[in-house]
């Protein structure tokens, strides 16, 4: 695909810009990045989402449990083909359809998203969280294209959405809306109050060790190629990048002490796929 403007890429704006900390933002730049498309990023506080999806003439794709819309981001507008797209998997597949690699390029770090030649490591995952009821239910991409990574995406979801309590108090909302946002947040969530995930160290802690248990298994799976650090050893493919977009929330809300010990759980493989993650295709713009 030839482009000549370069494409609109909708985050949610915190006080961490021109960082993103929401996973399924992180998952959709880090594809973007991985795939070397032009893009700038249109930061949008959480209460305006709405607004621009409608804007947009982007219907949201997720209900929240009480069956009303879920409004969230990403969004991708191509202003080249007046394409919206509203979904982090839904902007893989596409810049992945659009963006082809170079035909010869001899940097390890362009290819493809959804390979052809593939071990397949780690999609077949089953997270132990995998019956757990959210309020917000996880989209499952039934239908799409590349389906086993899109089962994949769903199992991840679930294992990090079940774990996510103990470090949600710490989500980085913008000062001028964070009370909004709070009141907003707690009603989906049926909480009384934003503050009931603020817990004491002896509750918290204990939930802390649910969730590396949890996520023993999954990191099994980034040890069986020795090379490293992702799945399938040496080279990044979108199965990383959807658990790094959860890793990279856990960077930007975890306490740094929290966040020291994370790095460390299961041999260190979160670690260091954040590290390459990071360093090869995280771009702001």
């Amino acid at each position: 695909m030839t482009s000549t403007q370069p494409l609109k890429f909708y985050d949610i704006s915190s006080p961490l810009s021109p960082r993103s900390y929401a996973p399924n933002p992180s998952k959709a730049r880090m594809a973007l990045s991985f795939k070397r498309v032009p893009f700038v990023t249109v930061w949008t506080d959480i209460l305006d989402i709405p607004i621009v999806r409608k804007q947009l003439n982007c219907p949201a794709t997720r209900k929240l449990d009480d069956g009303s819309d879920f409004c969230t981001l990403p969004m991708l507008e191509d202003p080249n083909s007046g394409k919206v797209i509203g979904d982090s998997f839904d902007i893989a597949n596409y810049v992945e359809d659009n963006f082809p690699p170079p035909s010869q390029d001899d940097d390890e770090n362009v290819g493809s998203l959804f390979p052809v030649k593939t071990m397949g490591t780690g999609l077949d995952y089953e997270s132990p969280a995998k019956d757990t009821v959210f309020f917000a239910p996880i989209t499952t991409n039934q239908g799409s294209k590349n389906g086993a990574y899109a089962r994949f995406n769903l199992h991840v979801d679930a294992t990090f959405s079940a774990n996510i309590a103990p470090f949600a108090h710490f989500m980085p909302f913008n000062p001028e809306t964070a009370d909004a946002v709070k009141v907003m947040m707690a009603k989906r969530a049926h909480l009384n109050s934003w503050d009931d995930l603020c817990m004491p160290e002896e509750a918290r802690a204990p939930l802390v060790e649910a969730f590396k248990a949890s996520l023993e298994s999954l990191a099994k799976f980034f040890q069986v190629h020795d090379e490293g650090p992702f799945l399938e050893g040496k080279g990044a493919n979108y199965a990383d990048l959807i658990v790094g977009g959860w890793v990279n929330m856990l960077f930007a809300v975890m306490r740094e002490e929290e966040w020291a010990e994370f790095r460390g759980w299961h041999g260190g493989v979160f670690g260091r796929l954040h590290d390459a993650l990071q360093e090869s295709y995280y771009r702001t713009d």
